[in-house]
């Protein structure tokens, strides 16, 4: 072998050495990512506890929510992947049905599809985490019964920063408490005809002692009373008639919502307006967008997000419909959407509205630019000259033979290129405007 073979081939050995290195040290970057290794379940003292064995341990105890129909519990694990080799786990073991894993770019998903509605608590041990399903799964809540809307993780009493009372379009009374921090713990129950929510480890300032008569708003509920009672804040919400409540927390701001439940006879089921499955959601500090996708996956809609939603938010819900859940973050990020078939865009209101002007600017332009044309139209039952001075926003009973413009304060039909001229003898219409004018008189007329 000659030297220039010689060097030739020490060149392409350490080529391929190279390129080896670079694939063994770009590896380390997918093969650093957390895998999940197996999902194990067992029943404890009667309940269902669900072991997520992971090759690390979590930073802290992932997020999750809840849905009440169809029932599950879903878990996002960012940073994780799926190396368990499949995507679904049967279990059919109590009140588990199955457990699927999803891959949603860098996070793992897990579903765990139930038999009936349950809640859960989640706890780190070691590189595992534990879901621990609660022993019961009411569908609906006993009266008297406490619903621990939020736990308490603020060590000493912070004082509640004001209480306020608005009355929804559609009758529905709104108690709206601004809390001190995300850290104040709730609980909600019936009792009686009435309400009663507890503010955990907090204090009532003197000026916020009080009983509130919010009769004349018009909604169910009559008075609210505030009191302290130990190292707690009671309030007591009296409505009357037929009602149902929710609450959620966006942010620092606790909201009790009693909705009136107008009862229609032939009506099948009662309730309002929101009709979407019930989910339960509890995020500290999480992106807007990031929340926006939660829900998306579990609706039929594609929600596409505008790249100016920005921001972080803290979400409790507990049994709201998606629609309303959606409604509530919309309402406290100052967002909006549009609606085309199964596709939701989700912008801030005021880039929807400029982009709402901006599209009916490009109409009048391309309108100033298509050609005019002249079309006849023969009517049956209506007078020519009628609607004639219909089209130009006139109103009828002054007589002439044709018209450009409107003076009487209707609403012009034609576009600002469009004049009219009718014949009475043959009760024939002469229309000289934009194709797409001409379309809609002809629609109408039809």
């Amino acid at each position: 072998m000659n030297n220039s073979t010689l060097q030739e081939s020490k060149s392409m050995g350490r080529g391929w050495l190279l390129g080896f290195a670079l694939a063994w040290l770009a590896a380390p970057a997918a093969w650093a990512q957390t895998q999940i290794r197996a999902i194990n379940t067992s029943q404890q003292a009667g309940v269902e506890v669900v072991r997520i064995e992971l090759s690390e341990p979590l930073a802290a105890v992932p997020t999750g929510f809840t849905l009440q129909t169809p029932p599950r519990i879903a878990i996002d694990l960012p940073g994780v992947v799926n190396a368990i080799g499949r995507s679904e786990v049967d279990i059919n073991q109590g009140n588990l049905r199955s457990a699927k894993v999803a891959q949603a770019g860098d996070r793992a998903r897990i579903v765990l599809n139930l038999r009936q509605a349950s809640n859960y608590t989640a706890k780190l041990e070691g590189s595992a985490l534990v879901l621990v399903l609660s022993a019961t799964a009411p569908t609906a809540q006993a009266p008297g019964e406490p619903v621990h809307f939020a736990q308490s993780q603020n060590a000493a009493p912070q004082p509640l920063r004001d209480i306020d009372f608005r009355r929804g379009a559609d009758g529905t009374g709104r108690v709206i408490v601004n809390l001190p921090s995300t850290q104040v713990g709730v609980d909600i129950q019936q009792q009686g005809q009435g309400l009663v929510v507890e503010f955990l480890r907090s204090s009532l300032p003197e000026n916020l002692r009080r009983k509130i008569d919010v009769t004349d708003f018009g909604t169910p509920v009559q008075m609210i009373t505030t009191t302290q009672t130990g190292d707690r804040v009671r309030m007591v919400v009296e409505p009357k008639g037929s009602w149902e409540h929710s609450a959620y927390q966006s942010d620092n701001q606790f909201v009790l919502e009693v909705r009136p439940l107008k009862v229609d006879p032939n009506k099948l089921t009662q309730g309002p307006g929101y009709s979407g499955d019930k989910l339960s959601l509890n995020f500290q500090n999480i992106e807007v967008r990031a929340l926006l996708q939660v829900i998306a996956d579990f609706t039929n809609f594609n929600v596409v997000t505008s790249d100016t939603v920005t921001g972080n938010v803290t979400l409790r819900l507990k049994d709201v419909p998606w629609d309303q859940a959606l409604d509530i973050i919309m309402q406290a990020k100052g967002l909006g959407l549009k609606k085309a078939g199964n596709v939701l865009w989700i912008a801030p209101k005021e880039e929807l509205a400029a982009k709402e002007k901006l599209d009916l600017e490009s109409k009048a332009a391309i309108a100033q630019l298509e050609p005019v044309r002249t079309q006849s139209f023969q009517l049956n039952y209506v007078k020519a000259e009628d609607l004639a001075k219909g089209l130009t926003g006139q109103s009828t009973g002054s007589g002439g033979g044709g018209s450009s413009g409107g003076s009487g304060g209707g609403t012009r039909i034609l576009s600002t290129r469009g004049s009219v001229i009718f014949e009475p003898r043959t009760n024939q219409l002469f229309v000289s405007d934009i194709p797409s004018k001409l379309e809609e008189i002809q629609a109408m007329i039809a």
